[in-house]
């Protein structure tokens, strides 16, 4: 309860520190889309309505502004409203202290036995983490499904069903990398179902879910058709369909298959890739798939080896693998490999474009190394 309420006052800090504190954040990077989108919002245009909302956000900048449909549920922008009473200087680096405290939520959920200093270190090895460290600098908006996917884990040790459904829900701020830990998460409470928390869980994830629903209308009072015809002309952006900047697995396979990097094109080999990797989950975990741990590291890692949309910084979800891993492993080389996995990053910063297949690469190790730390301690089970 401590630890609540010191959050609690961190979080009424924020808005003061994000208008004195001299931290350096640009402003009109990814964070943009989010800050116009919500200043819009207050100015009764609808969350989903982007030519009036283009119309509007270069009246207040300029002719030639770049600004792209809103992708994201519309319980995002309702949630983060506030920001957009700000100043968008100093509403960046609310944001940007906003992601900084679910990064380190994050990592204090997922070391509940450690050293307070370890646990300190261990945010600070967080944010300096490429994919986080980008993710902080240009404002995107993955964080609340890392946090998600921490509490997750956190509340299924502790059957705690309000943790449960919270964590659920936040998964689905950013849904195409959410989907898969959702529904891993609540199949997990499906099959918990005679235990009352599992079903307390159930019954409250469905009510929130109600609700979210229900609020989306204030953002958009025709939502369920507009935010998909908002989806559909994300999709037309050049930079989108051709995702140069893609850092995800099938997109590297098509570029060393073709030379090219369309996302449609992507998808099949995401098909192929994802039937793979489930049938290799089921015949190697499939009797552990039980344990909230694994089952919350085997979602992340099929969504960062699968999805064929995935930016360097969506690669944050991989901390909660390293962290979990960090606890299990013992032998020096399984060390050396989660050192490696999380030195990896550093050479798409090197190499740029290029060395975004590092990324997978790194997702990669990290599914062989808990492979390998499930097999040792099964056979180790076996010799016991």
């Amino acid at each position: 309860m401590k630890l609540i309420a010191l959050l609690l006052v961190w979080l009424l800090l924020l808005p003061v520190l994000a208008l004195w504190a001299p931290l350096p954040i640009p402003s009109y990077q990814d964070f943009s889309v989010l800050y116009f989108s919500d200043a819009a919002l207050l100015n009764a245009i609808p969350l989903y309505d982007y030519p009036t909302q283009l119309d509007w956000v270069r009246a207040q900048t300029r002719p030639d502004f770049e600004f792209h449909p809103y992708p994201y549920p519309p319980w995002y922008a309702l949630v983060t409203l506030p920001v957009a009473f700000l100043p968008i200087e100093a509403a960046a680096r609310l944001w940007f202290l906003l992601n900084l405290t679910m990064i380190a939520v994050s990592v204090w959920l997922l070391t509940p036995h450690w050293k307070v200093s370890a646990r300190w270190f261990s945010i600070l090895l967080a944010a300096l983490f490429i994919p986080a460290f980008g993710l902080l600098v240009v404002g995107q908006y993955s964080a609340p499904v890392l946090l998600g996917a921490a509490l997750f884990v956190w509340a299924a040790q502790r059957q705690s069903p309000w943790g449960l459904a919270i964590s659920l829900v936040l998964m689905t701020f950013k849904p195409h990398i959410g989907l898969f830990l959702v529904l891993a998460g609540f199949g997990w409470l499906t099959l918990q179902r005679k235990h009352p928390f599992a079903r307390q869980a159930i019954g409250l994830t469905v009510a929130l879910g109600l609700l979210l629903i229900a609020i989306g209308f204030l953002a958009d009072t025709r939502w369920p058709l507009t935010y998909l015809a908002s989806l559909l002309r994300y999709r037309e952006i050049p930079g989108v369909q051709t995702c140069g900047l893609c850092a995800s697995l099938p997109i590297g396979l098509m570029r060393l298959l073709t030379g090219q990097t369309n996302t449609a094109q992507a998808a099949i080999v995401s098909i192929v890739l994802g039937a793979g990797l489930l049938g290799f989950v089921l015949w190697q975990f499939g009797s552990k798939l039980t344990a909230p741990r694994l089952l919350m590291c085997l979602a992340i890692l099929f969504t960062l080896l699968v999805d064929p949309y995935l930016l360097n910084y969506d690669y944050i979800l991989l901390l909660l693998p390293l962290i979990i891993l960090t606890q299990q492993v013992r032998a020096p080389f399984a060390r050396l490999g989660l050192l490696i996995a999380y030195l990896l990053p550093w050479l798409a910063l090197a190499f740029g474009r290029q060395g975004n297949p590092v990324l997978a690469l790194s997702a990669l190790l990290v599914l062989v190394l808990l492979w390998h730390s499930e097999h040792a301690k099964s056979k180790s089970q076996e010799g016991v």
